[in-house]
């Protein structure tokens, strides 16, 4: 019996019941490009292999879009690790931290030894058999107690108890050839949906190439500098040495008692402190002439903790810290830029008096008495004259904004008298050894907290505008990067048991009918393979009091 489709961009059209998402794909004309990789079935999101047996209304989605790109992603990955596999059973791939438009990965050896320019090559060229090949990936269904069995059976005790944390009677294992997986979420059907792709050596390992996103304005950069790559080299040494390398390990130090998650709490903010101490102590080298320090990072980075915190670590070091916010700068908001929806754009650069701003800072540098001015939100009004200042001998400029970083910002300051911060959480716990927690995701899960306790905004909100704010930081924020003279790692291994019950409540309130509602339940379905904690054992000095409360910095 034939299905009748609304399929979008298309003419009305009608198919044999049983027809495949992926076969319709092959009777549109003009084909869809980029290649689809999952659809909306009636407002469902479904894999390509979904069969239709009813009438629909259809819009495929490729990786221009959040779900889109995860497929093509987690695919990506899938597709590595069983080529992987293939050419070096010994060895374990491990896919890290995000970088840019990737991810940094290695392969895990006993005796250490690095991957080289051979086996990557190798590796790559394995990938491109594979799409060449056409290689499916194929789906099937177990029930969660077989999963867990087969899991424990092949030593994967920590997957297994992942498992066990699921609701569903039912889960999802994948196979590409002999390599067998559970991955997370949904999958493409067969590996020459990913054919964008490429592996670059970096330092002890190398890193995965996906394509551009453009639904949060990505632009290709160089690798991130060698100085953060040492930051977050740092931070994953610390994390094996602490035995933390995935959330299992996590919740076995969780379920371990109070003493053993306070020690680790503790271990972590002590590492935070050392980067903090390391970053004051190369500044004071040089001062005074280097009187002015830029702090930028994206949003949910814990930027005014981090500002706190660095303020005292010059204090300690006998120099008085001026702290100056850019959001003073702004114009009036009937000034603002708009963008395209008509709402002002105040994470343009535009928005911001520059040239005052600059104005300002040399004036302060030279050691004139300057009339600094302050935003005032309620009235959407500059005030060009609120305070007076001068700095004297011992003090120091520490500026905070999203645009800190932006030469255009300060480019009539001589870089020997300034020196630039990069800021942001830079995750370092797996799920699995080839399922890295994104960044973006503990940000989005910080912001939702944040949200939900100090703004009165909802979660489903929170979630509404979190692809406008990636855009915006993608657009003002992470081009800059490569300005900084110092980055910062703002991430806590311990904080999603924190995060975990705060979160929880507010992601639960989201209701089905909403338009986020399945990305709300995309997080729960995160935070809930996380063990929780008591966020009474959070010191009140901590980053992660910017989200919960109860911290020293909070306003």
């Amino acid at each position: 019996m034939p299905v009748q489709l609304e399929c979008k961009h298309y003419a009305p059209l009608q198919v044999e019941d049983g027809t495949t998402l992926e076969q319709l794909l092959g009777q549109l004309d003009p084909p869809l490009y980029p290649r689809p990789l999952a659809a909306l079935v009636n407002g469902q999101r479904q894999e390509l292999s979904y069969p239709l047996f009813t009438d629909s209304k259809i819009e495929f989605l490729d990786y221009h879009c959040p779900e889109g790109w995860r497929i093509y992603q987690r695919s990506l990955v899938f597709i590595m690790r069983a080529s992987s596999r293939e050419l070096f059973p010994e060895r374990e791939l491990w896919v890290s931290h995000s970088q840019n438009d990737g991810y940094f990965c290695w392969l895990d050896h006993a005796d250490g030894t690095p991957v080289d320019i051979q086996e990557l090559h190798q590796l790559e060229q394995r990938m491109r058999e594979h799409v060449a090949a056409k290689t499916p990936i194929v789906r099937t269904e177990l029930s969660r107690t077989d999963i867990i069995s087969y899991f424990r059976s092949n030593g994967q005790e920590g997957k297994a108890r992942l498992m066990e944390r699921r609701n569903e009677k039912y889960i999802s294992l994948y196979h590409m050839g002999e390599f067998t997986d559970y991955c997370f979420g949904r999958m493409a059907p067969s590996a020459d949906y990913i054919n964008e792709f490429s592996l670059l050596p970096c330092q002890s390992g190398f890193v995965l190439r996906l394509p551009l996103r453009s639904f949060i304005g990505q632009q290709s950069i160089e690798v991130q500098p060698r100085q953060l790559q040492t930051i977050l080299a740092e931070s994953a040494e610390w994390s094996e040495l602490m035995g933390v390398r995935t959330v299992d390990d996590l919740n076995c130090i969780c379920e371990s008692g109070r003493q053993a998650f306070l020690d680790l709490t503790l271990s972590a903010e002590t590492l935070q402190e050392r980067q903090l101490h390391r970053v004051s102590d190369e500044i004071f080298s040089c001062f005074p002439q280097v009187r002015l320090v830029l702090l930028a990072g994206p949003s949910s980075t814990g930027k005014t903790t981090t500002t706190r915190r660095l303020a005292i670590q010059f204090r300690t070091l006998g120099i008085r810290p001026v702290v100056i916010s850019l959001d003073d700068y702004f114009y009036d908001r009937d000034k603002t830029p708009l963008r395209e929806d008509g709402h002002p754009d105040f994470e343009n650069l535009v928005a911001l008096d520059v040239q005052r701003f600059n104005r300002d800072m040399l004036d302060l540098l030279a050691g004139k008495e300057t009339v600094l001015p302050r935003y005032d939100f309620i009235s959407g009004k500059s005030i060009p004259e609120d305070r007076r200042l001068r700095l004297a001998d011992n003090e120091i400029l520490l500026v905070e904004g999203i645009h800190a970083l932006n030469e255009q910002l300060s480019a009539t300051i001589p870089h020997k008298n300034k020196r630039r911060i990069f800021a942001s959480p830079m995750n370092q716990i797996n799920l699995d050894a080839g399922t890295p927690i994104a960044s973006s995701d503990n940000r989005l899960l910080r912001r939702i907290v944040r949200d939900r306790q100090f703004r009165g905004h909802s979660a489903e909100a929170t979630l509404e505008n979190w692809n406008e704010v990636r855009y915006g930081e993608h657009r003002n924020i992470f081009p800059w990067q490569r300005n900084a003279d110092f980055f910062i790692n703002t991430s806590l291994i311990y904080e999603l048991p924190v995060l975990r019950p705060f979160a929880e409540e507010a992601l639960c309130e989201v209701a089905e009918d909403s338009p986020v509602y399945h990305d709300a339940q995309r997080m729960l379905r995160i935070i809930r393979y996380v063990e929780p904690a008591d966020s009474s054992l959070v010191p009140t000095t901590s980053i992660l009091r910017e989200f919960i409360g109860g911290g020293l910095f909070n306003d």
